[in-house]
């Protein structure tokens, strides 16, 4: 690749005048001043005594020529700039219609297998918009680390044993609707138990014997059977609404199976690394700078914290892996900090092989976006009322209309709200801005996407395969889309989407800004280059959105 051509030019001209360091690359943010950057002089300036800019003109006439090179410069007080070739831009658009689907890929991960976890409901809830943010940027990662070779595996960890389920089982039953259980009805039977349980000694005290039944299995009790038909509709509420937003899951690994391993793990490990503390064993994490936690409570149950070290070893009893990544929300940092360093004593290469990557919360801007239970919205809730507003939009623009087209929009909408934002930040939605057709958003991308398609369309009787600049300079489009698979890999190895979504939102206003001052069908000797530029443009914005989670309408 062009990036470890550069870096290594660099290295051998260091050589040449008897120096070396760390040669570490850049893309100016501004085009013109070149397409790599490199302060290098700067840095060993300091350790030479030498004036920088002088050292970066010493190392520049010691770079030797490359094909790929047009010119290299010194700017600055002592940045060096490179300029690739107009030949290297050519065989770079030739490149990408050659790979179509495969382009931007890479294999800097491959024989890697990397678990991957998110999107970990709780049954017996509806999925919200924490939910929302965390399948969002879940599935971003598995399908950005995939692009760089790796074999990732997707699980989900749902919660199927807690006081909360309790309370949703003791509510459906003092509601009557044991016989007609639907996910509607267990979000309403959940406040209800809630509400009740605070109030009331003696629900408190039935609710609590329902938690311990269910914990022990107890099975053939009408608790039990109301347990068993909402966990099978909670799960399939939860494939349904995932599959909607694009993921799709190799394992499930339920808490009801790591709470018994964890309290295995515990167990055998007090007073090792546990202790017992009035009739609870815990764990002194203010020994390690962190809070002292419960891990088996009086009652002989497996905290959260338990369920977690449980899960570390049925993943690392079922799979071999390089690495499992957790994406988490931003309020469990210190949750899995705890999980982690309980790890670091119990079996060091579960803390070694674990990664816990938090994300911010989502939060609406929007009035039109109202909850049924008057509690935070639903996930339904918003995904159904940003896709009834892209009807509205895309009926007032003129646009392309259709029900799938506005779910894609609205999905974009959504996803792309979230994946602009750096890990562990919070995220801000506007139902009407996000659904604008201009400016950073989903939807805008889309539409270049398909504006980009349409001009192909257009074009089908008039197209030529071949490659041929026909006397045209080099453009800003092609000077951002050979960066591609370097996003992707950096994306990658930093687990941060918003790389992606910030390459394509550049990507994309470049294009619209050449389109408007270019005439693509123009019948010259270039045209036919243009409409290589346009499909690769196409290409690369169709492949970027679908890391993101988000679908690439041909026609809007």
């Amino acid at each position: 690749m062009v990036r470890e051509t550069v870096t290594k030019l660099v290295a051998e001209a260091l050589q040449k005048i008897g120096l070396e360091g760390e040669v570490e690359l850049e893309h100016p943010s501004d085009l013109s001043h070149g397409d790599f950057s490199c302060n290098i002089a700067m840095v060993l300036a300091k350790e030479t005594g030498k004036n920088p800019r002088e050292l970066a003109e010493e190392v520049v006439q010691n770079i030797s020529e490359h094909e790929d090179i047009e010119k290299v410069e010194v700017a600055g007080p002592g940045f060096i700039n490179f300029h690739l070739s107009e030949d290297f831009f050519t065989e770079q658009t030739a490149h990408v219609l050659s790979q179509e689907k495969q382009w931007g890929n890479s294999d800097n991960r491959k024989g890697e297998t990397i678990l991957l976890e998110h999107s970990s409901p709780n049954l017996f809830k509806p999925f919200h918009i924490g939910h929302l943010v965390n399948n969002s940027l879940g599935e971003a990662l598995v399908r950005i680390m995939r692009t760089t070779g790796a074999n990732v595996i997707p699980l989900s960890f749902p919660s199927d044993v807690s006081p909360g389920i309790a309370k949703a089982v003791w509510g459906v039953l003092d509601k009557g609707w044991e016989k007609e259980v639907t996910i509607e009805k267990i979000g309403k039977a959940y406040a209800h138990g809630v509400q009740r349980y605070d109030e009331d000694e003696r629900i408190k005290e039935r609710i609590d014997e329902i938690n311990k039944s269910l914990y022990n299995q107890e099975k053939g009790t009408p608790e039990w059977e109301v347990y068993e038909k909402g966990r099978g509709i909670s799960l399939d509420y939860f494939t349904q609404i995932t599959t909607k937003l694009g993921s799709e899951f190799d394992e499930l690994i339920f808490e009801s199976e790591s709470e018994i391993e964890g309290k295995k793990i515990v167990t055998k490990n007090t007073p090792k690394v546990f202790e017992e503390s009035e009739g609870a064993i815990i764990f002194r994490g203010s020994k390690h700078g962190l809070f002292d936690n419960v891990f088996i409570n009086s009652a002989g149950f497996g905290t959260y914290l338990t369920k977690d070290i449980g899960l570390l070893s049925l993943k690392f009893g079922k799979h071999s892996f390089n690495k499992s990544i957790t994406v988490t929300d931003i309020e469990q940092k210190h949750h899995f900090e705890l999980v982690k360093k309980v790890a670091e004593f119990v079996e060091p290469k579960w803390a070694e092989k674990s990664l816990y990557i938090q994300h911010g919360r989502l939060g609406l801007t929007s009035g039109k976006i109202s909850s049924r239970t008057g509690n935070v919205p639903l996930a339904e809730e918003i995904l159904d009322s940003v896709e009834e507003r892209a009807l509205e939009k895309m009926a007032e623009s003129g646009r392309e209309k259709g029900k799938e087209t506005a779910k894609q929009v609205a999905i974009a909408a959504l996803k792309y709200a979230i994946v602009r934002v750096g890990m562990g930040k919070n995220i801000t939605f506007d139902i009407e801005s996000s659904l604008s057709f201009e400016g950073d958003t989903g939807p805008y991308l889309q539409y270049t996407h398909a504006r980009a398609r349409s001009i192909l369309r257009k074009a089908e009787e008039q197209r030529d395969d071949s490659v041929n600049r026909g006397g045209l300079a080099v453009t800003n489009i092609e000077r951002l889309l050979y960066r591609f698979p370097n996003v992707l890999a950096h994306a990658a190895k930093e687990y941060e989407p918003h790389y992606v979504a910030n390459y394509l939102s550049e990507l994309a206003s470049t294009f619209n800004t050449w389109y408007a001052h270019e005439q693509v069908l123009d019948g010259s000797t270039a045209q036919g280059y243009k409409l290589a530029l346009t499909q690769a443009v196409a290409t690369t914005l169709k492949n970027g959105l679908w890391t993101l989670g988000i679908e690439a309408p041909e026609k809007m």
